[in-house]
């Protein structure tokens, strides 16, 4: 009976072992949230490599309401890095991950999860959230930024176990 614990424990552990790689994506991705929290703009900056691809689109549903306020609001955006960052005037900013999927091979490498983002303790949009990363000189550096958006005036963001049964 032991033996069959000690074994399962192991199993256990290593289905969720992470690569070196993906500990040091997942402090990218920590990094990036703490500076949107601290405002941090250099830190902030040093986390991504030019060119750098930023653009958003709002879903479908989002995009109907928006559209009823202003038949002329569009689908999609392209934005810049540096003018997030510079856009936070005050410490009541805050961007969570979770459900995080990283794919990478040491050289590449993607981050996939839900994000939500708060102003003032309250969520302000969410959806999903994707990154292409590249290890550069030993140092994993953010090349783009794609997400998509729900308002949560329109639609609240749903329970984790309601987005992971997808």
């Amino acid at each position: 009976m032991k033996k069959l614990l000690l074994l399962l424990l192991v199993s256990f552990n290593f289905s969720f072992a992470q690569t070196k790689d993906e500990t040091e994506i997942r402090k990218v991705m920590d990094d990036f949230m703490g500076c949107i929290k601290s405002r941090d703009e250099a830190k902030y900056l040093s986390l991504f490599q030019e060119p750098v691809l930023w653009t958003g689109i709002y879903k479908d549903r989002t995009q109907a309401k928006r559209l009823e306020k202003n038949p002329k609001a569009d689908y999609y955006f392209a934005d810049n890095y540096k003018d997030f960052i510079k856009s936070f005037k005050d410490e009541k900013s805050e961007e969570r991950f979770d459900n995080i999927k990283i794919i990478e091979d040491g050289a590449v490498a993607s981050a996939n999860f839900d994000y939500s983002f708060w102003y003032d303790g309250k969520m302000e949009n969410w959806g999903k959230e994707i990154w292409t990363l590249m290890k550069i000189n030993g140092t994993w550096k953010i090349t783009s930024v794609t997400f998509s958006m729900d308002l949560t005036k329109y639609f609240p963001q749903p329970s984790l176990n309601e987005r992971t049964k997808k």
